[in-house]
């Protein structure tokens, strides 16, 4: 299980800095602006993402339903840590030093 989790994380990793680094040319070629946005890269960084993808929903997730629905707080503490994952970069972003 601690290699499943790991594997896991380190693809996450590996994601989000494929992500911060495509931004900022993203970011121009959506404004029309000349960018050197790789092609290549926004291919991978999307089979990468796809397979990531089903490979949670297939079997990350399940697993990690089975394992922790056995105390339904651990599995209610896993759903408010995946949400705020995805929230607190925004939150901060917004708010950062009035929190």
């Amino acid at each position: 299980v601690q290699a499943i989790g790991d594997r896991h994380k380190l693809k996450h990793i590996h994601i989000e800095r494929t992500c911060t680094q495509l931004h900022p040319k993203q970011r121009r070629e959506a404004q029309g602006q000349d960018s050197d946005l790789d092609g290549p890269t926004v291919a991978e960084l999307v089979a990468t993402y796809g397979a990531h993808a089903r490979y949670e929903e297939e079997a990350f997730l399940p697993l990690s339903q089975e394992i922790l629905s056995r105390n339904a707080n651990h599995m209610a503490a896993l759903g408010v840590s995946l949400h705020m994952r995805h929230v607190l970069p925004d939150v901060l972003a917004r708010y950062g030093s009035r929190i």
